[in-house]
């Protein structure tokens, strides 16, 4: 957390801000939350903000001349856009002053997350992406599984994974089995088509919803306008073990998968067996 649709709001209410600004300053409040580049960022003063892309949970943002910075938000990170200088609130790492008279807060409570600078895209892509990354969540198509069919791994260990589907994580994993009725345990391996083809609109269907409502805040996501997700209400398993099923009524039970706090239906998900309606 944040997982995709949160990190999709926080690029989509940046772009909206920032796009063709010039970074008229920068602020290391905290050295070691640059990964890479951290003897070059302060460098960027007068570069422009060109676009802001991402994959998965990741943000690559393309700078003038030919900079990219990419920035991870890890489980507790921000990037709020603020109107004027005030004082960094606390776990503050990194400010970039806009021509503007605008600043970018950087902020990470546990700093699992982290920002890179890099002197090219090409840079950018190959230590964050090749090899390391599947295809985004977003754009997932069912030919893109098709790789599952020589791996003996669980369900849902594989797509917390980043290697084949990138941008999920333990909420949208368990909503998407669960409206797929697959159990997180079952082999990707063991999977015929018809199961991968309804994962693959499940997953759409449940980041698509998550996004029309700005993601989900449990506690600290905010988008780049410290605005929270509403998606929180409308979780079918996630964070709701011991209620009830919200399709078939039956105790929700949660157990632990690759140490991960999962929520499943014993009655809908099965092992063993999927939906195949729609």
């Amino acid at each position: 957390m944040p997982e995709l649709p949160e990190v999709e709001e926080v690029r989509r209410t940046l772009i909206a801000a920032v796009r063709d600004e010039i970074i008229d300053g920068v602020t290391v409040l905290r050295p070691d939350y640059v990964r890479h580049g951290r003897k070059t960022i302060r460098n960027l003063k007068g570069s422009g903000i060109i676009d802001i892309t991402r994959l998965g949970k990741r943000l690559f943002w393309q700078l003038t001349p030919s900079a990219c910075m990419v920035t991870h938000l890890g489980m507790t990170g921000r990037i709020t856009l603020r109107p004027d200088d005030k004082p960094a609130e606390p776990h503050t790492h990194l400010v970039l002053g806009l021509k503007t008279g605008k600043f970018l807060h950087f902020s990470d409570a546990r700093r699992f997350g982290g920002v890179w600078l890099y002197a090219a895209e090409s840079q950018a892509l190959q230590a964050h992406v090749t090899g390391r990354l599947g295809a985004d969540a977003l754009n997932l198509a069912v030919t893109d599984l098709d790789g599952w069919k020589q791996k003996r791994v669980p369900l849902k260990a594989e797509l917390l994974s980043q290697k084949t589907v990138a941008g999920l994580g333990n909420i949208y994993v368990d909503e998407a089995l669960w409206m797929a009725r697959l159990h997180p345990l079952r082999r990707v391996d063991q999977l015929p088509h018809a199961a991968r083809a309804l994962l693959t609109h499940c997953i759409h269907e449940v980041l698509h919803a998550s996004l029309a409502m700005g993601g989900t805040t449990l506690r600290d996501y905010r988008d780049a306008n410290a605005n929270a997700g509403r998606f929180a209400q409308s979780l079918n398993v996630y964070g709701r073990a011991g209620q009830p099923c919200r399709r078939c009524g039956t105790t929700l039970r949660k157990f632990l998968i690759a140490q991960r706090t999962t929520v499943i239906c014993p009655k809908c998900q099965r092992a063993g067996r999927h939906r195949t309606e729609k």
